[in-house]
């Protein structure tokens, strides 16, 4: 089966919000909170993620005439439900600390703060991965937080680089 016969068109809001609900499924004890099931959070993230970029590129949201403005939302909307999505992962599997040592993050707003440095590549050091696990973890979102905003800025100029047909007939 081709990528390109798949209906990518409805997937990027489902795919989203997957990405964000499913650590919860943690939080609630549905699944446990072990090293396998973190492994298996970064897999379903990153499925995740793909099917959204792919529903993006593949989805005729570019031919479609996706608006430069309604680009920009989206690309927003990714940005805080990714970073909100690994800082999930960062409070349930806790697998980071100080340089102080690794205690038991109970407050969400460091593990946000954690994984907004991270996705932003800024890594100011404060926080640290405590394990192997958490390395893997950080591993993961360092590699879609330093790719996001380059996808995101090639398939919005891809529409501008490469319009379709009826955008030249009309102009």
């Amino acid at each position: 089966m081709s990528l390109q016969i798949i209906n990518w068109r409805p997937i990027p809001l489902y795919t989203l919000l997957l990405m964000f609900a499913w650590p919860w499924l943690i939080k609630w004890e549905i699944v446990d909170n072990s090293g396998d099931t973190l492994y298996w959070f970064i897999a379903a993230t990153y499925l995740n993620y793909l099917s959204f970029i792919f529903s993006i590129a593949y989805g005729q949201r570019m031919q479609a005439g996706l608006h430069p403005a309604q680009a920009v939302w989206l690309f927003m909307l990714s940005n805080i439900l990714l970073i909100l999505t690994f800082a999930t992962g960062w409070q349930v599997f806790d697998v980071y600390g100080t340089s102080a040592g690794c205690t038991n993050n109970s407050n969400f707003l460091d593990s946000l703060y954690f994984s907004t440095t991270i996705f932003a590549t800024v890594g100011f050091g404060d926080f640290l991965p405590c394990n192997a696990h958490g390395k893997a973890l950080f591993i993961a979102e360092s590699i879609i937080g330093s790719t996001h905003f380059g996808i995101f800025i090639t398939l919005i100029f891809s529409r501008v680089i490469f319009p379709n047909q009826s955008e030249e007939t009309n102009t």
